[in-house]
């Protein structure tokens, strides 16, 4: 009887430690290659789901200038301040910078965007169908 009243003393004890080392995890950075080989410009992956408060990481891996962008058309007015704010160096509205440097990046950070799909491309490429779909849980 001992042990399981002082098991169940530490377990309680311990419960608020637990929850706050999750709070603390430093969210996810995930990466996105923007590839352009000949005539052919892509993302890689062209499709990501993502929870939200993670951060998308494009790199420009060949063929630049590079960039990613939003239609604030197609993004939910509730979730377009937040996108904004996680795109420093905007060159227009969700437009992030142009990346022109090999192995260059751009970080997105999701913080506050509301669960959703969210579609990108990227401005010089877009005629060449340089799109992507990423998708906040």
């Amino acid at each position: 009887m001992r042990k399981t009243t002082l098991l169940a003393a530490l377990t309680l004890a311990l419960t608020p430690f637990a929850v706050r080392a999750s709070a603390d995890t430093p969210p996810t950075t995930h990466e996105v290659k923007m590839v352009m080989v000949g005539t052919a410009a892509r993302f890689e992956p062209a499709s990501l789901t993502i929870k939200a408060g993670d951060r998308v990481r494009f790199i420009n891996a060949s063929g630049g200038p590079h960039n990613v962008s939003f239609d604030p058309a197609k993004v939910p007015d509730d979730a377009e301040r937040a996108l904004s704010a996680g795109m420093p160096g905007q060159i227009q509205a969700l437009w992030g910078p142009l990346i022109t440097e090999p192995n260059g990046a751009y970080t997105v950070s999701f913080a506050g965007v509301k669960a959703g799909r969210y579609e990108f491309f990227c401005m010089p490429h877009l005629a060449m169908g340089m799109k992507g779909v990423l998708t906040v849980q």
